[in-house]
């Protein structure tokens, strides 16, 4: 009878949760659609989307603030649902996209895309090929120790990352074209929601859909890699296989958040951690959540990036990093303690 009250009480606090995250994303959505550099009453804001007009507070909204509302949702759940699938394979609570270098190898595939090969290969395919090639190099890496374990692959990630950022440096410095831009370059590997048209959001969505369904697809298996190797090869998984198939997921996510938003760092290593200690381990529930959370987390930033120097665009990476720098090393620190997530 206790244990049925208990559990009871469990389940709508979990209700609950859910919901106000829910309602989180659902204002903070509204607020970035309606605050700016000219605030627009959410009356117009309403008129705007669902009365055709040509003034000027209709294109700002639907040029502007609702496609970059929209990439913002697809930049936090995409690095929120990332950090909980490498986090989950390397059962390691200080990996994210960033630190693994996938990050720098999307960013590199997107610079070499605007200087040598824009004309033939789309941006943002390069910056899918770019993450996908980091993920396959930090993968080769580790395994050259003899099997990809955990410390290996973070380690190589590491490496990796700034290998890239290096080459990328250089690759922006000898380009003519880039030099020009390179203010902006500049901005936009600090990390921050561009431009981005209507037609790059739908081709954006549908990828990002199918990623979160097959994202869901595999928590069972997250959920038994969690507990080692060993005991999921008992099991009878395929250990290497499923943990490159999960990366290639993570890679492909974290290529859409940086073509969508430049280098954006630590939403994927704070997000995963603050929802596990809403919901509980569970992977998925965790991905759902994290997609949620991360959303709510990167249009949060992305307007105290927009208002605290107003009317100027401060690069949401910097906020980002100003929130999840003091926590990774807080997870440092607990992890020479024992953290155990």
């Amino acid at each position: 009878m206790v244990h049925s009250i208990k559990k009871s009480k469990n389940s709508t606090g979990q209700t609950f949760i859910w919901a106000l995250i829910i309602l989180c994303l659902v204002i903070t959505f509204i607020f970035a659609v309606v605050i700016g550099p000219v605030n627009i009453p959410f009356s117009d804001v309403v008129k705007a989307i669902f009365h055709h007009s040509t003034n000027v507070d209709s294109t700002i909204i639907l040029s502007l603030r609702l496609p970059r509302a929209i990439a913002g949702v697809i930049v936090g759940g995409a690095l929120g649902i990332s950090g909980v699938i490498f986090q989950g394979i390397l059962r390691n609570p200080l990996a994210d996209p960033y630190i693994l270098g996938i990050s720098a190898g999307a960013a590199l595939g997107a610079t070499i895309a605007q200087t040598l090969l824009f004309t033939y290969v789309p941006v943002s395919i390069s910056a899918f090929i770019g993450a996908m090639c980091a993920m396959l190099l930090v993968y080769g890496l580790s395994r050259s120790s003899g099997s990809s374990m955990p410390l290996y692959l973070v380690l190589a990630g590491f490496a990796i990352s700034a290998l890239l950022g290096s080459i990328m440096a250089f690759v922006i410095m000898v380009s003519n074209s880039l030099q020009i831009k390179i203010y902006s370059i500049m901005l936009w590997l600090m990390g921050g929601l561009r431009e981005t048209t209507w037609h790059e959001l739908m081709f954006i969505s549908v990828v990002f859909a199918v990623l979160v369904f097959l994202a869901v697809g595999i928590t069972d298996k997250l959920d038994i890699l969690a507990l080692g190797d060993e005991k999921a090869l008992s099991l009878g998984m395929h250990v290497e296989s499923t943990r490159i198939g999960a990366m290639a997921i993570g890679a492909i996510l974290t290529g859409i958040a940086v073509y969508l938003s430049g280098l954006v760092g630590f939403v994927g290593l704070v997000i995963p951690h603050i929802t596990r200690l809403l919901i509980g381990p569970s992977h998925k529930k965790l991905i759902i959540m994290s997609f949620l959370i991360g959303a709510v987390f990167l249009l949060l930033s992305d307007l105290i990036a927009r208002i605290i120097l107003k009317p100027v665009d401060v690069p949401v990476g910097i906020i980002t990093s100003l929130i999840g720098a003091p926590f990774f090393l807080f997870l440092l620190l607990k992890a020479k303690k024992g953290y155990r997530f």
